[in-house]
């Protein structure tokens, strides 16, 4: 399939006018497949390279780090994993892996509920 360069061109300054506008990684969503598939993968490579993160993307790690913040400022808090999802804007399935990966912090309570734990002033603790 031989691509005309006007084709190419046009191609390029779709992708790159998305980049600009919406940035990354949204900007995908506003370039059709069939456009996208023309441009040349270095040239695409550079544009996301040097692209602005999209308002408002979060990561999960974004989110991660939210709850780790709010825990250390709220040690002995009883919460859920619902509301751990809200402060850390993620969905409840990374708020769970949050609370499964790190049992030092959450520690399960009654029903629902993970008391939020100082994991170094629990080992001070121990050690008396």
């Amino acid at each position: 399939m031989e691509v005309k360069s006007t084709e190419l061109e046009n191609a390029i300054r779709e992708v790159t006018e998305a980049v600009d506008t919406y940035g990354t990684p949204v900007w995908i969503a506003h370039v059709p497949s069939r456009v996208r598939r023309l441009v040349p993968a270095k040239i695409k490579a550079d544009l996301i390279a040097s692209a602005r993160p999209s308002e408002g993307w979060r990561k999960p790690q974004d989110g991660k780090n939210d709850i780790m913040s709010w825990a250390k400022e709220n040690v002995y808090e009883l919460v859920t994993i619902k509301q751990l999802a809200e402060i850390g804007e993620i969905s409840d399935a990374t708020a769970r892996k949050i609370v499964t990966d790190r049992p030092d912090i959450f520690v399960k309570r009654e029903g629902r509920q993970y008391e939020v734990r100082d994991p170094q002033a629990d080992r001070k603790a121990e050690k008396k």
